[in-house]
């Protein structure tokens, strides 16, 4: 969204990339009284001269994309309505009521509406307060009442300064609250945490445990803005699309207040607010290119310390196979020779990085745990065709492995159970209830996060989410029963399932 965009209206020229001078020619104004509508300097409402003319000439517009992009745009105005919902049941209708500002909150919501609007004065803007930590919780409840209603996902922001004091002091409160927005990410919705670090870090340390389950899901992105200095006056954000803001206050971190606000002009003025600060962040998380993993895998490898090792995958990820293996899997599929051989190296180095360096000798050494999650591993390994994820990734095309090859990989990783104390192989199932999302996840503890799935790798060495990371794992680790993490016990799983995959002996 364009910075200057302050008003629903300028929003709505925004979407429908609508611009200022065509516009201002078609309804023979001066172009700056566009942009004062714009960026809410000059209020745009049904009392303007000019209100029925700009409403006529949206709405043509409108016609270019078949009304599609400005039923999107409304819709994220207003989640919970469309243009058959209205009172007169037309898009225009909808349209009028978002160019009309002023909206009170009912203080109890109900079944079908969590928030409800007035349009009773044009210059009025009213919300609810709640004070204290148990006012922003129940601020916070109504905000997932209202998301948990909406038809279509959106996108939640939680911009806290405050280190989510308001979540910590009430445990039952903090499980329910993740757990409610785990769902809603698994409808689709997109969420963004903003943290405010300050010198004590315990207090993140717990954040990230509680908040385990999200670090590892791709619809969440972290942000953290590192200050020292005691604030007299503390301020937060809680945003949902661009219809409802939950407005925090407190001075010295006591005091606190929360405001909810619907009026969709003063919510997009503080998504301008939040994003100014967001900018200023840094990303908890890095999103690479697949032409950057190589240089990064090394530099992982150059720079080792001891410390817990965890694998998190859905099933074997190729990418790590011995070179022989990956020298057929990759042959099998043409790929160019010295496509081949960059891979290979790439493998090299991955090896090193994760289980061959923890591995490459009998001694005793850090724990290297490999966690696959059982009923996604054997519904992938026993359907044909087999596609890798990482190989597929790293060629930019389907890669295929066949029930041999896998039974291979498979007897290879049962081989090394054997053979190394320090390694260790779990198998989550879906009934231990871990909430932990289907993706590839490497974990040094105290040093970095690597994450694979479908849209790529992203990577983290900020301590604190690190740590907790590993810690989520080995909480995830002690909920599995000893029958499914018991050495003797998987490789006769492993075996028997490599025997199924391919009973032909193994060279």
């Amino acid at each position: 969204m364009n910075n200057r965009s302050l008003s629903p209206f300028g929003f709505i020229m925004n979407y429908l990339d609508i611009r200022t001078v065509s516009l201002s020619r078609s309804i023979h104004v001066d172009p700056s009284l566009i942009s004062k509508w714009k960026t809410g300097k000059r209020v745009f409402s049904s009392r303007s001269p000019h209100f029925d003319q700009v409403i006529s000439y949206i709405l043509k517009e409108s016609e270019k994309s078949g009304h599609q992009l400005l039923k999107n745009a409304l819709l994220e105005l207003c989640p919970h309505e469309t243009a058959d919902e209205t009172q007169d049941g037309s898009l225009e209708g909808l349209l009028r009521r978002v160019f009309t500002p002023g909206a009170v909150i009912s203080d109890i919501p109900d079944q079908n509406q969590i928030l409800s609007g007035s349009q009773n004065n044009a210059n009025l803007i009213s919300a609810l307060i709640y004070e204290g930590g148990n006012g922003r919780r129940e601020a916070l409840d109504k905000l997932l009442q209202y998301a948990e209603s909406m038809t279509t996902p959106g996108e939640i922001l939680l911009l806290d300064s405050e280190e989510y004091s308001w979540l910590l002091e009430d445990s039952d409160f903090a499980d329910r609250f993740i757990e409610r927005i785990f769902i809603l990410l698994s409808r689709g919705f997109h969420a963004k945490f903003v943290i405010y670090y300050s010198s004590v870090r315990s207090r993140f340390t717990q954040l990230f445990r509680i908040c385990s389950p999200l670090i590892f899901h791709r619809n969440v992105e972290w942000f953290y803005y590192e200050y020292y200095d005691e604030y007299t006056l503390n301020f937060s954000f809680f945003i949902l699309n661009h219809a409802v803001s939950l407005f925090g206050l407190s001075a010295s971190g006591e005091e606190m207040s929360t405001m909810i606000v619907t009026d969709n002009a003063v919510v997009i003025y503080h998504e301008l607010l939040a994003d100014y600060v967001i900018r200023r962040c840094r990303a908890v998380f890095t999103s690479f290119q697949l032409s950057d993993f190589k240089n990064m895998i090394q530099d992982l490898w150059r720079f080792q310390r001891t410390g817990a090792f965890y694998s998190f995958l859905p099933s074997p990820a190729f990418l790590s196979s011995r070179k022989t293996l990956l020298n057929d899997i990759l042959t099998d599929n043409q790929i160019a020779p010295a496509e081949i051989r960059q891979q290979l190296n790439l493998n090299d180095y991955f090896r090193k990085t994760t289980s061959c360096h923890f591995l490459k000798d009998d001694t005793l050494r850090e724990p290297f745990v490999l966690i696959f999650q059982l009923e996604e591993m054997l519904r992938r390994v026993k359907s044909e065709p087999f596609i890798s994820g990482s190989l597929t990734i790293l060629n930019g095309k389907p890669i295929r492995v066949s029930r041999s090859q896998i039974a291979r990989e498979i007897r290879d990783i049962a081989g090394e159970l054997l053979k190394y104390e320090n390694f260790q192989i779990v198998f989550v199932s879906e009934k231990d209830n871990i909430r932990l999302p289907s993706i590839n996840c490497w974990c040094k503890q105290d040093l970095w996060i690597i994450q694979m799935d479908r849209e790529g790798f992203r990577f983290s060495d900020e301590v604190s989410m690190v740590n907790s990371a590993a810690a989520a794992l080995e909480n995830c680790i002690r909920r599995v029963p000893p029958e499914r993490r018991e050495r003797r016990n998987v490789y006769r799983f492993l075996m028997g399932l490599a025997d199924e995959l391919d009973p032909s002996i193994p060279e």
